[in-house]
């Protein structure tokens, strides 16, 4: 299937810039996504967890660079991906992703958002819809930045605080979280996921 997030002829992402130089768009996607990111870091999003919620964090981190920003992907079928490591990690189709989420959301509805819980209890039910969403893969490109961000803010509303910042120290440490991700997306092994989580959270 074709794709129509990018420009013809390239495998490069239609974006509000007109760049198609990927290394300039890269770079502007990094720039504004940095900025994006302390924005949300001083002035968080409130609203109810849920879909609208995941929309409106995607948009407000990539809607500098992309017009599709906050919108599932579309008409372009399964992904696939290659890792450093050697493995491929295909996504489900496009067409799915809308009650995928709903189902998603609304487990976790029933899970009361992860409130209530301890630290471990928190990181391995995090770990579980970390890897329910990835696995979903619900936007054409920004899904980690957009679910790391997510559950930040899963975690504040739940009484903590999630850092991140362990897993990109350094490229080994970043591995680890790709492999820990496809782990629980591909295979629903969490374990190494939940262990990450855990290490950035403390209560607040």
């Amino acid at each position: 299937m074709s794709d129509p997030y990018v420009y013809p002829g390239t495998n490069i992402l239609r974006n509000r810039l007109g760049l198609q130089d990927s290394n300039l768009l890269e770079e502007a996607e990094r720039r504004a996504v940095s900025t994006a990111l302390l924005i949300l870091q001083m002035k968080p999003l409130k609203l109810p967890i849920g879909v609208a919620q995941l929309k409106a964090t995607h948009k407000a981190i990539f809607g500098e660079v992309y017009a599709w920003s906050g919108e599932f992907r579309e008409n372009i079928g399964s992904m696939k991906k290659w890792r450093e490591a050697g493995y491929p990690v295909v996504y489900g189709p496009s067409t799915f992703i809308p009650q995928e989420m709903e189902r998603i959301f609304a487990s976790l509805k029933q899970d009361r958002d992860l409130c209530g819980l301890s630290l471990d209890a928190f990181a391995a039910k995090a770990a579980f819809y970390y890897g329910e969403m990835d696995g979903t893969h619900p936007f054409r490109e920004g899904n980690s930045r957009t679910l790391r961000q997510f559950f930040v803010d899963l975690a504040a509303g739940a009484g903590f605080d999630l850092d991140w910042s362990a897993s990109g120290v350094d490229e080994a440490s970043r591995q680890r979280l790709y492999v820990a991700r496809d782990q629980a997306a591909m295979h629903g092994k969490r374990e190494e996921l939940a262990g990450i989580i855990r290490t950035g959270l403390t209560a607040r």
